[in-house]
């Protein structure tokens, strides 16, 4: 009797832990299916971890029960290496070397100017003024009438080549500060009620580089859906149901498909050998976005960072989604999400880039 019920415990853990590794390697590769032909699928990425977690608990468990058997999940984390690198990469922290440049990407949140209307200085501005980047793109930047002085103040002197994109009155504002010469601006054009996506040529030690920087379409939860949407994170049990979440999730993935495919398109058309792409993609390191922008291009925090890298920590939600890539003719060095700042609802992330001489 109790050799049976081991043999039965034994193959329960086994079926158990192939379902792991199958859900992890579809959540995992969920970036390669549109969301507007499979949006559960595609949505699937948002759960890689808590599958990566079991499948790693699964190794403890079978070094307990059967150490050989611990070839199972060691195998399911070989086939979603991939993912796995790209949500939580490790890396030797290698300083830039000489003749890099630093490249920052920083969500502003209107500059927080609610907190800071009425005084000199703004603390966002003031961690760009010494952040020492070469080339900053900036997403949610519109300032308000007090602020436009200010913003021309701290950031005229110290980049003397900017360029700005209004979308409309009550849309965004994607802005970028660089100390190389800037060639000429254009937005991308795709649908969206305000959101954007702006194309830069720089000139850069005699090389023609574009630079996109985007934000792409929201999820839009409002203030109360982003605190009921936090109980839920927390295990209490809001009025709202987990479908409303899911509903809104899938509908502005798929507003946010066209927009990546419309950029990859942009890039693959008119990006050349020098690319570099940035800014608030507002979705996962696993999702459709993520996949088809960076397709072909090197990500930079999975290259050259350490860890998870959350650039939004805010109502339950703790997620990359601000993201910095490069062409294969630059190697990235020394990528970071920088959490010092705390004024934005973003946190930068930043890293130094080198013309490769042999890409």
């Amino acid at each position: 009797m109790a050799r049976t019920f081991r043999k039965f415990f034994f193959w329960i853990l086994v079926v158990f832990n192939v379902v792991v590794i199958a859900l992890l390697l579809i959540s995992g590769y969920s970036g390669h299916f549109s969301p507007l032909d499979y949006p559960l699928l595609s949505l699937s990425g948002l759960v890689f971890p808590l599958f990566l977690v079991l499948n790693v608990l699964m190794l403890l468990v079978w070094f307990i029960v059967r150490k050989r058997m611990m070839l199972l999940p060691i195998a399911g984390l070989l086939l979603a290496y991939a993912p796995v690198r790209t949500y939580v990469p490790i890396n030797l922290n290698t300083p830039p070397p000489e003749g890099s440049f630093k490249v920052l990407s920083f969500n502003v949140f209107l500059w927080a100017g609610w907190e800071y209307k009425k005084k000199d200085h703004n603390p966002i501005l003031d961690y760009l003024a010494a952040c020492d980047a070469d080339i900053i793109c900036l997403q949610e930047a519109s300032p308000h009438e007090y602020e436009a002085r200010l913003v021309d103040e701290v950031m005229n002197p110290l980049y003397p080549y900017r360029d700005s994109i209004l979308f409309c009155q009550n849309g965004d504002c994607l802005s970028i500060y660089s100390r190389f010469p800037i060639l000429g601006s254009e937005r991308i054009s795709y649908s969206s009620r305000g959101n954007q996506s702006m194309a830069t040529r720089l000139l850069i030690d005699g090389d023609t580089v574009l630079v996109v920087n985007n934000h792409l379409e929201t999820v839009g939860f409002s203030v109360h859906e982003k605190k009921l949407f936090s109980q839920m994170v927390e295990g209490k049990k809001p009025k709202v149901k987990k479908r409303h979440f899911i509903s809104k999730l899938k509908k502005a993935q798929a507003k946010r498909a066209p927009q990546a495919d419309a950029v990859a398109k942009y890039i693959a058309e008119k990006g050349g050998d020098h690319v570099i792409v940035c800014g608030d993609f507002n979705d996962s390191p696993l999702s459709y976005v993520h996949h088809t922008i960076g397709h072909g291009l090197r990500d930079c925090f999975a290259e050259a960072g350490t860890g998870l890298g959350f650039t939004f920590e805010r109502y339950g939600m703790y997620v990359r989604i601000d993201n910095i890539f490069c062409s294969k003719t630059y190697e990235p060095y020394n990528c970071q999400v920088d959490k010092s700042i705390t004024e934005s609802d973003h946190y930068p992330i930043y890293c130094w880039l080198k013309r490769r001489a042999n890409p």
